[in-house]
């Protein structure tokens, strides 16, 4: 079963907060994504997100194209 992927992220909003549990914003993620390097550095304690805040950070992964880590 393959997951279609999202519409692809506005650069624009890269400086805007997508999670508050870890103040990750979307340019952070993006810079993440493109470097195959999830969690950012200072960003390791991503298992305390909230629901709100993991479904989010599934849809941006996806839509950035992210790979499942092994």
């Amino acid at each position: 079963m393959s997951v279609e992927r999202p519409a692809a992220l506005d650069p624009g909003i890269d400086a805007e907060l997508l999670c508050y549990c870890t103040r990750l914003t979307f340019g952070e993620l993006r810079a993440a994504c493109a470097a195959n390097a999830w969690p950012p550095a200072g960003k390791e304690r991503t298992g305390r997100l909230c629901t709100a805040c993991q479904g989010d950070l599934q849809h941006c992964l996806r839509a950035l194209g992210a790979r499942p880590s092994a």
